[in-house]
């Protein structure tokens, strides 16, 4: 039977791709328009999600289009495969069914995850360079609604083109700081491991606990 992902992995889903953010120079500059990028788009997420106004579906809708605009959807679907990855350049209709089923997990991850912060505001606080107006970390914090410990997120800035895309996302899970594009990546790479690298028996996880998240917050919000 093919082993199935924990929890803890597919917590991992929000984003990312690309190594591990490492430490950067203390002297390194600040890059404001990524800053003004990440205090935008994660403001909006969590406003549509807090957003009583409009259906469960418009919600879902307006969560999905902001998500895939502010996440490298591809390149995240492509990295936390690693070495599997070369099956979806051989097989064009793999590579399209991986990027559809992958993309469903995670705004569904983003959204059970982000849910709790719906309507709590965000505070970008810093940013560090580590390639001058390409590739920045951006450091913000989230305030819970009615007070409350605030949750420190580093967001992995690339510069795409003429915008910024996020590419990681750092959390504190249990006391620790884990970057979960990478801790993603490692899951699944264990979990195809065991499955002689059949990326389609993945994507029927992926599925299931795709399903599972949205019964689980159609429940909350019925």
């Amino acid at each position: 039977m093919t082993a199935r992902p924990t929890r803890a992995a597919f917590i991992a889903g929000m984003l990312g791709a690309g190594v591990l953010a490492i430490a950067s120079p203390a002297h390194a500059a600040r890059n404001a328009d990524a800053e003004r990028y990440v205090q935008e788009n994660a403001s909006a997420a969590l406003r549509t999600l807090g957003d009583r106004s409009v259906s469960s579906a418009q919600r879902r809708q307006t969560f999905d289009r902001l998500m895939t605009q502010f996440a490298d959807m591809p390149r995240i679907a492509n990295f936390v495969l690693g070495r599997y990855g070369a099956q979806l350049r051989a097989d064009p209709a793999l590579r399209n069914e991986w990027n559809a089923t992958f993309r469903e997990y995670s705004i569904a991850v983003y959204e059970d995850r982000l849910e709790s912060y719906s309507g709590s505001a965000i505070r970008v606080t810093d940013s560090v360079e580590r390639v001058a107006g390409r590739d920045v970390i951006v450091s913000s914090e989230i305030t819970p609604r009615g007070g409350g410990r605030a949750l420190p997120v580093q967001w992995r800035m690339l510069r795409s083109g003429n915008g910024w895309k996020v590419v990681d996302v750092s959390l504190i899970l249990e006391g620790n700081q884990i970057w979960l594009a990478q801790q993603q990546q490692n899951e699944f790479l264990a979990v195809l491991g065991r499955n002689n690298g059949d990326i389609r028996a993945l994507m029927a996880n992926l599925r299931q606990l795709t399903a599972s998240m949205r019964q689980r917050i159609l429940a909350r919000n019925s």
